[in-house]
């Protein structure tokens, strides 16, 4: 790639960038939400025109739709998984086999904790991911591109995926838009960093995580250990959360069952689990998204047989695993869905001050928003229903370490302001910091003894 340039609308998002990636190696592509990562990958694959530079594949000029760059031997892997969502896992599998440049070789990388049989819907996100990683695989491509793969994962499902790459390199080449530094020094070849559009720095790891710049704009501080709150959050009035033998079904499944909470108004619980644990399940019963079991009361009212629009209205909100924004509305247009109804009991925040990122946001597209920006956008949006209960499923999950760092902080101070927080979450040091209690979940039951303090921690940090 040789001075590439993307204007989309009336924003340069890719600036005179230019990029080598030898053949057979596995060259990581870092730098904060925003610099432009996804869309120089989506240049690649011709999901993205390009408005000035050119690409190379093999000496050959890369020009023409998708599918034609499909056929030239490029896969692709998205941030947030493209799936049949209405097929099972082997038909999906099954509809990659008949894409493959190469049948004979087309399964010879296998990912395992595929249920070849279950329907995607009932997938967890990190299985989700892995399944749409497995699809592109099986189409032999002889370049992968693979965007965020990791996220999601536990560490020993990115352990496996690290393993899986570095015995696949050689024969096939890989470029990979990556934040996990761990998972990146396993991995690379060579790294190259990204910021406002350019490439500017291209080394080894240990080259490329030395440069100051690289630590400033990037990396950040090591986290900062867990602020006091105060006795702010225990004298809220709204909030409590009562669960008794709670179940959460999927169909005819139940996914969840045997949950026991009791939140006082303020009380903030991490949870925790493998991917398919049942973390996602458990906040969408929370929610009303899925019908639950049992006794679910809010500020000692029972909630159980409420939809989701009747929880929403007394303080109920969610914050959805992968953002879901509407794409083609503007920031300003997302925001403004959360205020067709009279709020919640809950505290009223000042969303500028507490996300100053958003306000020269508001005319820009959702869907050519950074991820990290997206997040923002949609704790804005829950926020603005003034929740006085605020469920949170992977708030970090794509974040580059220094944006990690800010949502952490920003969730601080939702806890310090008195809303009672439930957050799931793959990374130990988020969910330590903002989180007074721990729930360990693993194949849809609590484990761990249910819920309780550091010694579940621990567990977790074990079992994974």
């Amino acid at each position: 790639m040789r001075d590439v340039d993307v204007v989309l609308g009336e924003t340069q998002i890719v600036r005179s960038a230019s990029l080598e990636v030898l053949h057979g190696e596995i060259h990581l592509l870092i730098g904060p939400n925003g610099a432009g990562k996804t869309t120089f990958a989506n240049v690649i694959t011709g999901h993205v025109p390009l408005t000035a530079g050119v690409i190379h594949l093999d000496g050959r000029p890369l020009t023409g739709a998708v599918h034609r760059r499909i056929r030239r031997g490029i896969g692709r892997k998205f941030q947030v998984p493209r799936v049949f969502e209405r097929l099972d896992v082997h038909a999906n599998l099954t509809v990659a086999r008949r894409a493959a440049r190469d049948t004979a070789s087309s399964s010879a990388t296998r990912l395992g904790g595929l249920p070849e049989h279950s329907p995607v819907d009932e997938l967890s996100h990190g299985q989700r991911q892995r399944l749409e990683l497995q699809m592109v695989l099986d189409q032999s491509p002889s370049l992968v591109v693979l965007d965020e793969p990791t996220a999601g994962m536990t560490r020993s499902e990115r352990l496996e995926l690290a393993e899986l790459i570095r015995s696949a390199a050689g024969d096939q080449t890989f470029l990979v838009v990556e934040h996990d530094m761990d998972f990146v020094e396993a991995v690379a070849d060579r790294v190259s960093f990204m910021q406002d559009g350019r490439v500017l720095v291209t080394g080894t790891f240990t080259e490329v995580i030395g440069n100051a710049a690289v630590r400033a704009a990037y990396l950040g501080s090591p986290p900062a250990g867990r602020a006091e709150r105060g006795a702010v959050a225990s004298s809220s009035k709204w909030g409590a959360l009562r669960a008794r033998a709670l179940s959460v079904r999927h169909g005819r499944l139940e996914s969840v069952r045997g949950v026991d909470l009791d939140l006082s108004a303020g009380a903030t619980l991490g949870v925790l689990g493998r991917n398919g644990a049942g973390k996602t399940t458990l906040l969408h019963g929370l929610m009303g998204l899925l019908p639950v079991g049992g006794e679910l009361e809010l500020d000692g009212q029972r909630i159980d047989h409420r939809p989701a629009w009747w929880r929403a209205r007394h303080g109920v909100a969610l914050v959805p695993q992968g953002r879901q924004l509407f794409p083609d509305l503007t920031v300003d247009q997302n925001l403004r869905t959360a205020q067709t109804e009279e709020p919640g009991p809950g505290p009223e925040l000042d969303i500028h001050a507490l996300l100053p990122a958003l306000d020269g946001l508001l005319q820009r597209k959702a869907g050519l928003l950074s991820g990290g920006e997206q997040q923002q956008v949609a704790i804005a949006r829950a926020l603005l229903r003034r929740p006085s209960v605020l469920l949170l499923d992977e708030p970090t999950e794509g974040l580059s370490p220094i944006v990690m760092g800010e949502i952490a902080h920003v969730l601080e101070q939702l806890a310090g302001e008195g809303l009672t927080v439930v957050l799931a979450e793959q990374h130990r040091a988020v969910v330590e910091r903002i989180c007074d209690a721990f729930l360990l979940m693993r194949s849809g039951e609590p484990g761990a003894g249910g819920v309780g303090g550091h010694e579940v921690l621990d567990e977790f940090s074990r079992r994974i």
